[in-house]
């Protein structure tokens, strides 16, 4: 499944939660992978989500460093 974290589209398997996203995005982008812990993670509405939440074909999330 394809999913876009802030404006880079990643692909994912089935059944990604948030943190899979994160952690595929600081890998492909060589960012330290021990501040994924502490990142406040947004819908596309600007909700906070939780880094356990599943994610679905097309969806986007977005996060601050």
């Amino acid at each position: 499944m394809k999913v876009k974290v802030n404006t880079r589209t990643l692909q994912l398997f089935e059944g990604a939660c948030v943190k899979n996203a994160l952690l595929r995005y600081f890998s492909v982008k060589k960012l330290d992978k021990q501040l994924i812990d502490d990142l406040e993670v947004y819908d596309a509405y600007g909700h906070v989500i939780d880094h356990d939440a599943p994610l679905k074909d097309g969806q986007q999330i977005t996060f601050e460093i």
